[in-house]
């Protein structure tokens, strides 16, 4: 065969492979398309989780053929020319290897950033906004691939609602603040003003310091309305969240308030003719999918006047008294009950009809109050305990915020103690001391571990515990650190049981009560008296308190005769930061963590008092059965050294300080970066540098994920350990996640040096 058949040979074979028919155009998959959010806000903002919904409810519909990463700009909480350039830089250096099909921008100051600089992020890629407060054409005019969904909210329907629901009113107060939205919707307002100047008088409370809002507010004339334009920044620096800033304004004037976005109510709002931040963010995600589909950006108007209607909240219609059926038609109304009567209502009509017919009408009428009655006890029970989750929920806030940083503390606490403990030699006089040192470092982080626990209502894990042991334990160290005048009795009965339990939590339980003893018979010859037995509990176990069910319980009881608790106060003395001896250092809160331990271990606490006669505190804790307590075993720490070339990162210095003293003690050679930026390009300019990676997981810029993700990029087989103070975020991660970061081992802040050698041995060791 000559050249030319050959030649032909090999055309036909392509035809055949490629052609329509041919295996190579099989089925086709549908290509992976890359979707880039871009909030202007923060996650926890109602408004920024109401939009993240609405996208998320029509992009989860495709699967995996489109994938969607978020990004939070935090411009509520951050300046926009404080932060644009930050967020450039971070953008660039993510994303530089990513190319995205479509870009969402939610609210201004999102769109803002990308009409700056998306030609330079992301050249020609088409971008959809929503919640565009202010919109004009003009903000787009000259830049193509953009269009999206105008907030077009409706601000003469919701004052034309207002005056018709309240005809007498004279004045209309409006409130706003320092933001950006804030200044867009009172320039919105004064231009519609003078369509209203003749029925009613308009009152400025806009750019008022918070102590001048409130005075206002509170002083405002008969006959006002208000109308929310926003408050989440004040003119002088403070910032407030959603419901903070409505609840402010609805506390302090009392008057019905009116605003233009559904994610105002709940907080004081009484309603309006409202904008729903869900919807525009759904009407947003249908116009990219448009875009993905082929069609071209400039075939696609912006969408402008976006479903709006009239929306009132439920529990502010009781407050004012306000009939449902005086709404406009079409109105919907939030946070309404499902009541037992909207559910069965004409069964109960068919047998009250049935029980009138048959006479026994009396009856009926003792039951219903009978019932009504019950009701009414539960409630104010619900009312109580949904007061007490409100103030655990503020502790499990400012828990959640110190524990990070208080964690670095402790780990540069302990790191640099150990390598103090190592140079002095046991001989030394301070030895003793520093061992001290790391004990109340270990209390510390014991400690942050249980407030989180207590805070965040998470168990702990348990195991079988002998209340006699721990009790004897309790009383040696109570004996040494209260007054000698003070007779401490212990009472332990046979057949008392084991509990299934945390030794440590126990532990503070029962030295909370037995302190609080010590305290109320200090400054006399007092007596605490420790009982522990066992008791059983029948059907009737409700009866000594709601929580408790029938069955086999270990009864601890600690009882004083000292001054005793006032019965004005009985009804507080388990609420967080509660406390009688605030003026000699209480701090209210050893009583609620007591509570809290024993309702997570499925038990009770109970307080009998009485003025002058002393105070019993019976703690019950249910039996463990067929179980042994579990004994220590002690296991001899071994060091773990190595001379590989560890990577170090953490934005905290003395941690920085501490663990890379001890890493290179340990023989290690290392790198320490306070900035993950630069450790990203320590590890760009020589891949193979390092032998492993530790990093901070906290840290601003690229947290450890995220430089794990960028690292892993560039050399895929890197070791990489974990760490953080914040022990309920990462921690609690699943390994799956972890391991899709390529994150080996995860350690929680703070760790000695024995934790640290083995971890580091057992990751190099399987790498």
């Amino acid at each position: 065969m000559g050249c030319k058949g050959l030649l032909r040979l090999l055309v036909v074979c392509a035809v055949l492979f490629w052609g329509p028919g041919g295996a190579a155009h099989g089925g086709q998959t549908k290509p992976v398309r890359q979707v880039l959010v871009l909030n202007s806000y923060h996650p926890g903002y109602v408004w920024a989780d109401a939009v993240t919904e609405g996208l998320r409810s029509v992009f989860d519909g495709e699967g995996s053929s489109l994938r969607v990463t978020f990004e939070y700009m935090d411009t509520k909480r951050y300046q926009p020319d404080e932060i644009f350039e930050t967020l450039k830089e971070v953008y660039g250096l993510k994303y530089q290897t990513v190319s995205f099909d479509v870009i969402i921008a939610a609210d201004n100051n999102a769109l803002g950033f990308l009409l700056l600089y998306r030609n330079e992020l992301f050249p020609g890629t088409p971008v959809v906004f929503c919640g565009i407060n202010g919109f004009q054409d003009e903000m787009i005019a000259g830049h193509s691939g953009y269009t999206g969904v105008a907030e077009d909210y409706d601000l003469a329907g919701t004052l034309d609602l207002a005056l018709s629901m309240y005809p007498k009113t004279r004045n209309v107060a409006y409130v706003s603040g320092a933001s950006t939205s804030s200044r867009i919707n009172r320039n919105r307002l004064l231009e519609a003003i003078p369509a209203y100047e003749e029925r009613v008088t308009f009152i400025d409370l806009s750019l008022k310091p918070l102590s001048e809002l409130k005075e206002a507010l509170v002083s405002l004339p008969d006959e006002t309305l208000i109308l929310y334009l926003s408050y989440y920044l004040s003119p002088d620096g403070v910032r407030l969240t959603v419901h903070e800033s409505t609840s402010l304004v609805f506390e302090h004037s009392g008057r019905p308030v009116f605003s233009l976005w559904e994610y105002t109510l709940g907080s004081g709002v009484l309603g309006g003719m409202m904008l729903s931040g869900r919807k525009q963010a759904e009407e947003a995600a249908h116009i990219a999918l448009r875009i993905l589909d082929g069609v071209p950006t400039e075939a696609i108007p912006v969408l402008r006047g976006s479903a709006i209607r009239p929306i009132f909240d439920y529990n502010l219609l009781r407050h004012f008294s306000i009939p449902h059926n005086s709404l406009p038609k079409g109105t919907l109304i939030r946070n309404e009950p499902v009541t037992v009567y909207y559910q069965y209502k004409y069964v109960i009509w068919a047998t009250v009809l049935f029980l009138i017919y048959q006479s026994i009408t009396i009856v009926v009428l003792m039951r219903i109050i009978a019932r009504r009655k019950r009701a009414e006890e539960r409630e104010k029970k619900l009312e109580t305990q949904l007061r007490h989750s409100q103030k655990i929920e503020a502790i499990g806030t400012f828990a959640g915020g110190i524990a990070h940083d208080f964690n670095n503390i402790l780990g540069a606490i302990t790191t640099c103690t150990e390598l103090a403990v190592e140079e002095v030699g046991e001989e030394a006089p301070a030895h003793e001391d520093l061992a001290h040192v790391l004990k109340a470092a270990q209390r510390g982080k014991s400690l942050v571990r249980q407030i989180l626990a207590f805070s965040r209502d998470k168990d702990q894990e348990k195991q079988p515990v002998q209340m006699k042991q721990l009790l004897k334990e309790c009383t040696h160290l109570l004996k040494t650190s209260i007054l000698s005048t003070i007779d401490v009795r212990l009472n332990l009965h046979a057949e008392s049981g084991l509990v299934m339990a945390d030794p440590t939590q126990i532990h503070q339980v029962i030295m909370n009560l037995c302190t609080n003893a010590g305290h109320a018979v200090e400054n006399q010859k007092g007596v605490i008296e420790i009982t522990l037995d066992s008791v059983d509990l029948d059907e009737k176990a409700p009866l000594i308190h709601p929580d408790l069910s029938s069955g086999r319980y270990s009864r601890l009881s600690v009882r004083d005769n000292g001054e005793g608790i006032a019965p004005e106060n009985m009804g507080r003395i388990f609420d967080p930061f509660f406390s009688t001896r605030k003026d000699r250092g209480g701090t209210g809160l050893g009583l609620s963590m007591s509570h809290g331990i024993v309702k997570r271990h499925q038990g009770a606490i109970t307080v009998a008092s009485h003025p002058g006669r002393g105070t019993i505190f019976t703690v019950y804790l249910p039996c463990a059965h067929a179980v042994e307590p579990i004994k220590g075993v002690g296991e001899e720490a071994r060091e773990r050294k190595g001379k590989e070339r560890v990577l170090l990162v953490d934005d905290d210095e003395q941690m920085i300080y501490g663990t890379e003293k001890m890493l290179c003690r340990m023989g290690y050679e290392v790198s320490a970066y306070t900035g993950s930026l630069a450790a990203l390009k320590a590890v760009r300019t020589d891949p193979r540098r390092f032998d492993l990676v530790l990093t901070d997981h906290m840290m601003p810029y690229l947290n450890g994920m995220e430089l794990a993700d960028e690292i892993r990029a560039l050399r895929p087989d890197m070791p990489i350990i974990l760490c953080s103070g914040f022990q309920d975020e990462a921690g609690d991660l699943p390994p799956t996640t972890l391991e899709n970061h390529g994150i080996c081992a995860f350690m929680k802040k703070p760790f000695n040096r024995t934790e640290l050698g083995k971890t580091i041995r057992e990751v190099l060791n399987s790498a």
